[in-house]
């Protein structure tokens, strides 16, 4: 098959861990704390395909530290609200033609450790004992980026090895990326004992990435500052779920999910080839005694095949997409 016109990512497996605790200070008054990572991604294409002038590899990791404070204020209904500190790790990698020498060279840029903060805040109404109603709100988080720009060509002569040092020199560089917010509402209906059911929607303030740009401490001929427009609009899911409790012991899971993707056609590029999904998941809930519960679920990601034809970076094609996203938790009551 012509590399020119087909080329297939690497299959790249992610560790996604997540950590929760709450305790419970009173009947009313509860505290939580969680660790969890809401945002990331990875492509890899390889060093040699057609688009390696715009991405070759590419990783985005986030990690959510939350506080949360919740407080039973009448019969049914609770309000919870809470902090987030929010960490990012940022690596893109791409390829970049020495024109001169007719020489490609790696282009690494680094963003380690950003930090910020962000809060959260949620209601949770039992109506009565079938149905229960739940909203949740999570801001927007302003990342300033402090990263590196690392540029290697193979070695050749000389002369080429000064010019490629004087034109790619190592830089420091500063980005800002905004994280979205997240606007949660669901409900739960349980129409006999064993069963519930559950709806939510979601709507994720993508509209915050407006723009990805870069500011190089040190620009020359070869190296400049970096805009790149991506005028993202707000995204959307609606999720359904059911939980039966076949015993005591055991509970089974499954789930639909249909996200609807925010990147207009337009912008869409190789390190985030996003577009509308379903997701499908099943699972199940033993517990192992009192104290004690594993869950163990699979989900499977099918992502609508989304073809480009005006793209801004004239890189215009057909992305596919699948992905296998397992899970494995362990719960432990003190209690």
């Amino acid at each position: 098959m012509d590399p020119n016109l087909y080329q297939e990512a690497k299959a790249w497996n992610f560790f996604v861990p997540s950590l929760y605790a709450t305790y419970a200070y009173t009947e009313d008054l509860s505290f939580g704390l969680g660790f969890f990572v809401p945002f990331g991604l990875g492509t890899d294409w390889g060093e040699n395909w057609v688009g390696k002038s715009l991405a070759t590899k590419s990783e985005v990791q986030t990690y959510f530290f939350n506080l949360n404070v919740a407080y039973r204020i009448a019969p049914g209904l609770s309000l919870a609200a809470g902090v987030d500190y929010v960490m990012a790790n940022i690596t893109l990698n791409r390829q970049a033609l020495f024109t001169p020498r007719d020489m490609w060279g790696s282009v690494e840029l680094t963003g380690d450790a950003a930090s910020s903060w962000g809060y959260n805040a949620a209601l949770h109404y039992q109506i009565n004992e079938m149905l229960s109603l739940g909203a949740s709100f999570r801001s927007e988080v302003k990342l300033d980026i402090d990263g590196t720009a690392k540029f290697d060509f193979p070695s050749g002569n000389p002369v080429g090895a000064a010019e490629i040092a004087a034109l790619f020199p190592e830089s420091k560089g500063k980005a800002e990326i905004t994280l979205p917010t997240f606007l949660i509402v669901g409900a739960a209906l349980k129409p006999f004992e064993a069963l519930t059911v559950e709806a939510d929607w979601f709507r994720i303030g993508w509209k915050s990435y407006d723009e990805l740009a870069v500011d190089f401490d040190t620009e020359t001929a070869a190296v400049k500052d970096e805009s790149s427009p991506k005028k993202w609009h707000n995204g959307y899911s609606v999720r359904l779920g059911a939980e039966y409790r076949w015993n005591e012991k055991l509970a089974i899971r499954m789930g639909v999910d249909r996200d609807l993707d925010p990147a207009p056609d337009k912008y869409v590029d190789p390190s985030l080839p996003g577009a509308d999904r379903w997701l499908f998941s099943i699972g199940a809930g033993y517990k192992l005694n009192e104290k004690m519960t594993v869950d163990a679920g699979y989900m499977f990601l099918s992502q609508d095949d989304r073809t480009i034809t005006d793209s801004d970076i004239d890189f215009n094609g057909t992305y596919k997409s699948i992905a296998h996203l397992m899970t494995l938790t362990l719960s432990y009551s003190l209690k």
